[in-house]
């Protein structure tokens, strides 16, 4: 027999055993399927881990990442399983469950948490966390959790902690949360935040249950706040010093009001209305004492100067007759001089005192009156 007829013969001889062999595994798999169906043991079925899987995350509103230290073994041991029910013939059963690359790198894991939930992690081909699907650790809620390749926390949604409202927080690189969304049992509210946790906007109900928008400066200090209330809304403006310097909104007697104030508080300039409801004008010096001020009626306006203890010094105003009024007063309330005193001569057009006819009284009138003095 030739070389290559014997190595023919031995090949064919290795062929016939491996044939044989897998005749037999074959059969054997089988015995074992069946056996266990009569027994109601599905052979895919495993028990838990007899080290469960911890449950990442913080006890804070919206957890913080999941930590890739936990779990700690993510090819825990299988202890021998127990009977199922028939019924469940056909359900794989596992304490967990990769899905792995070409590379035979998990990037899809199933686990059971320690509290009995279900776990989910999606994570990228250098095995870093991106994606985290479960429950709380502080509430037992659903949470979500969406990472960078730095498995830094960048999203999370979930629940409050302590109040089980929905929660979703928005995280920069560094991992300090910029924006949040959260509701409560009765509103909802929007958060805007630097690094620091310095609240830089917020959008939402203020402590009367009313809207409020507030925008603060870079230390956290509101200096800008918009709300409604139950009769109006109001608008107020304040320095780094806690004092209202400009206020657009509604008085205590219900009408609107404009107000200036100093860089202490003090009020300055007022536009609104008095309390008939007609338009009202008030200027105060730095004490905020007023001296000066604007009202009109529903007939004509009044204008009124004041020293710095409001004592009227001088008005204008209308007559009965409808002419304008201007008068001085002296610090008892006295009137030392008024427009009426300008009495027009019978039959003159001209004002006592005004020579040339111009219309006033001038240095023109004075000169013509020295001039001519002592002269018929």
């Amino acid at each position: 027999m030739t070389p290559v007829e014997e190595r023919l013969n031995r090949l064919e001889t290795r062929v016939t055993r491996y044939r044989n062999f897998n005749v037999l595994l074959c059969l054997l798999l089988v015995t074992v399927v069946t056996v266990a169906a009569k027994e109601g043991v599905s052979p895919f079925q495993a028990n838990s881990a007899d080290v469960p899987i911890a449950m990442p995350g913080a006890n804070i509103g919206v957890p913080d990442s999941p930590d890739r230290g936990v779990p700690d073994e993510l090819y825990p041991e299988v202890q021998a399983a127990g009977k199922l029910a028939a019924q469940t013939q056909g359900v794989i059963r596992a304490t967990g469950l990769e899905i792995v690359n070409s590379e035979g790198q998990a990037v899809i894991e199933l686990w059971p948490s320690t509290a009995g939930g279900g776990l989910i992690f999606v994570n990228s081909a250098e095995d870093k966390n991106l994606v985290y699907i479960g429950s709380s650790a502080s509430n037992g809620d659903g949470l979500v959790h969406i990472n960078s390749t730095g498995e830094r926390n960048l999203i999370g949604l979930g629940s409050n902690p302590d109040t089980r409202d929905g929660s979703i927080g928005i995280r920069n690189r560094n991992e300090e949360r910029m924006i949040s969304l959260n509701t409560s049992e009765k509103s909802g509210w929007i958060r805007i935040d630097k690094a620091g946790n310095e609240n830089l906007a917020y959008i939402g109900a203020n402590t009367q249950d009313n809207g409020l928008l507030s925008l603060s400066n870079k230390s956290g200090k509101g200096l800008v706040s918009m709300y409604a209330d139950e009769s109006a809304g109001n608008l107020q403006i304040r320095n780094n010093n806690d004092k209202m310097i400009a206020y657009l909104g509604w008085s205590s007697e219900g009408q609107g009001v404009l107000k200036i104030n100093s860089k202490t508080g003090t009020e300055l300039i007022t536009a609104g209305s008095n309390i008939e409801d007609d338009g009202l004008l008030r200027v105060s010096n730095r004490y905020g004492t007023l001296g000066f001020f604007v009202v009109s009626t529903e007939l004509h306006g009044y204008v009124g100067i004041q020293d710095n203890q409001e004592r009227l010094l001088a008005d204008l105003t209308a007559t009965a007759g409808g002419d304008g009024l201007l008068r001085t007063l002296s610090r008892q309330g006295i009137t030392t001089w008024s427009s009426a005193s300008f009495q027009r001569t019978s039959g003159s057009t001209s004002l006592k005192g005004d020579m040339d006819n111009d219309g006033d009284i001038d240095g023109d009138d004075f000169l013509i009156f020295s001039e001519n003095f002592g002269k018929k």
